[in-house]
C-alpha cells in the first residue's frame, strides 16, 4: 500500500489546492499540510475529516482503502466518518510506530503533538512514546519543586542527568538553584491549565560529581495529560538543541 504522506501529497497535487491554501481552508497555520508532509507526522482526527471534505474525497480515498462512503455536504452520516477516520488514524499511527522502531530515533516534537491530539490528552496508545519522556504529576497548589511520577529511560533528563529513578530527579530539583526549580513548577502549573506550553530552555546545574555548572540548551514541549482514571500529570518530552 503506497505510504499516506505519498499518497495524500499526489491528491493534492491533483487537487485546486496547494499546500499553503489547503492548509489555511483547514483552519490551520499556513505550513500545515507541508510539515505533516515532510515531517511524516500523523494528522489529527478532525485534520482528517477537514482534509476529506477540503478535497472531496471519502476517509478511504485517503487511506488507500477499497470500499467507499460519501464525505459531503449537509448529507454527511458523522457517525460513519467517525468510525473510518478512526480506521485511518489507526492505519497511519501504527505505521508511524513501526518507522519510529525501525530506524531506532527519536520522535519529532510532531509525532508527540500529533499523539496528544489523536488521544483528547489521554494515556493511551502510550507505549512507543513512553521512553523518551517524563511524567510528572500535576502541581499541588503552593508547590515549590516539581513531583516526578516516572522517567522515561531514552529522556532527556536520564540521558543528560544521569538519572536512574524518579527519586533521583526529584533529589536533583533540590540541588538545584530555587529559581529555576521554582520555574520550571510554574511551567508546569500553566501546562494544566490546558494548553501545551513549547519553549526553547537555556539552564545552567551543577551535577553531582562536577564542581562548575553544566550549560543545557533544549526544545522543551510540556502537555497536559489525563490516565484511564482521570488523575491529571504534565508530560515533558526534551530534546537537545542541535
Amino acid at each position: 500500500m503506497t505510504d499516506f504522506h505519498q499518497r495524500l501529497k499526489g491528491l493534492i497535487q491533483n487537487s485546486d489546492y496547494d499546500y499553503k491554501s489547503l492548509s489555511l481552508k483547514i483552519g490551520q497555520g499556513e505550513r500545515y499540510i507541508s510539515n505533516l508532509l515532510s515531517n511524516k507526522s500523523d494528522p489529527g482526527y478532525t485534520s482528517v475529516v477537514k482534509i476529506c471534505s477540503a478535497l472531496g474525497l471519502t476517509p478511504n480515498q485517503i487511506a488507500g482503502l477499497d470500499d467507499q462512503i460519501t464525505l459531503a455536504g449537509s448529507d454527511m452520516d458523522t457517525t460513519v466518518v467517525s468510525a473510518h477516520a478512526e480506521r485511518i488514524l489507526a492505519a497511519v499511527t501504527k505505521e508511524a510506530h513501526r518507522k519510529l522502531a525501525t530506524r531506532g530515533a527519536q520522535p519529532l516534537l510532531d509525532d508527540v503533538l500529533s499523539w496528544w491530539y489523536a488521544q483528547n490528552g489521554v494515556l493511551s496508545n502510550f507505549d512507543m512514546l513512553s521512553e523518551h519522556v517524563d511524567l510528572y504529576r500535576a502541581p499541588k497548589p503552593g508547590a515549590l519543586l516539581p513531583d516526578p511520577y516516572k522517567i522515561g529511560e531514552q529522556s532527556l533528563a536520564t540521558k543528560s542527568f544521569g538519572v536512574n529513578s524518579t527519586e533521583h530527579l526529584r533529589y536533583l530539583f533540590t540541588t538545584f538553584e530555587t529559581k529555576l526549580s521554582e520555574a520550571v513548577t510554574l511551567a508546569h502549573v500553566e501546562t494544566t491549565k490546558g494548553d501545551p506550553q513549547l519553549s526553547i530552555q537555556e539552564i545552567d546545574v551543577t551535577l553531582p560529581g562536577h564542581s562548575f555548572p553544566l550549560r543545557f540548551v533544549y526544545k522543551r514541549l510540556l502537555l497536559p495529560v489525563k490516565d484511564m482514571h482521570g488523575n491529571d500529570y504534565v508530560l515533558n518530552y526534551s530534546q537537545a538543541l542541535e
